[in-house]
């Protein structure tokens, strides 16, 4: 059973640091170390946070796509998640080189607005075929809907997307994941310091609301 207790969330933004049995390493990027928050992206908790849930998700990952979408529809329909309950994205690129820069331009367009990031999430995330996880929208169609789409300021989010500080922050963030015991893929989520399944992540955060 959840615990009752919901003072101590696994993930508090303005330390951006994991919050578990053991107390975390505080360790930043020296390049990007006042910046941390700035680069992480959320949503819910509009009116105060009382619940934290954090999702560590790949950018290609078709079970990524479907929590998203899965968790999108959950906060638009229940108000007392939009008000109350916080959802944070966390990035997790693979070993590739091209994942990570996936990764980085979805950094870079949030710093032209979170909810660019947003939009930029759910178009990568609406072009992963699920009987083909090899067919994706490729970094060129994704930078022309930056262009075409959101209007973004183009030479600044090329200069942000190959900014060390915005790899410095990816490897942070995904050295804090590989850091979790129970980390062992994705998507990961963690309600309150304790891993869930994200296939009933309503019950889950309604269980911690009303333990």
């Amino acid at each position: 059973m959840p615990s009752s207790s919901v003072s101590a969330p696994i993930w508090y933004a303005q330390e951006a640091a994991f919050h578990v049995k053991n107390p975390p390493r505080k360790y930043y990027p020296t390049s990007c170390e006042n910046r941390i928050a700035d680069y992480i992206p959320y949503y819910g908790g509009e009116e105060d946070v009382r619940l934290e849930v954090v999702n560590i998700s790949y950018l290609r990952c078709p079970h990524c796509a479907y929590f998203s979408q899965l968790a999108h529809q959950i906060w638009n329909e229940r108000e007392d998640f939009t008000a109350h309950v916080r959802f944070y994205f966390h990035h997790y690129p693979f070993s590739a080189q091209s994942d990570w820069d996936l990764h980085a331009l979805t950094v870079a367009v949030g710093q032209q607005g979170m909810e660019n990031f947003w939009s930029v999430h759910d178009f990568i995330y609406g072009g992963i075929n699920d009987n083909d996880p090899s067919v994706y929208y490729s970094i060129e169609e994704i930078l022309a809907f930056c262009d075409e789409v959101l209007y973004l300021d183009m030479e600044k989010l090329e200069r942000d997307r190959t900014d060390e500080q915005t790899y410095a922050f990816l490897q942070w963030d995904k050295g804090q994941a590989m850091a979790q015991p129970d980390f062992v893929g994705t998507p990961a989520v963690f309600v309150c310091g304790e891993k869930r399944s994200y296939s009933n992540i309503e019950a889950v955060v309604d269980g911690f609301k009303n333990p």
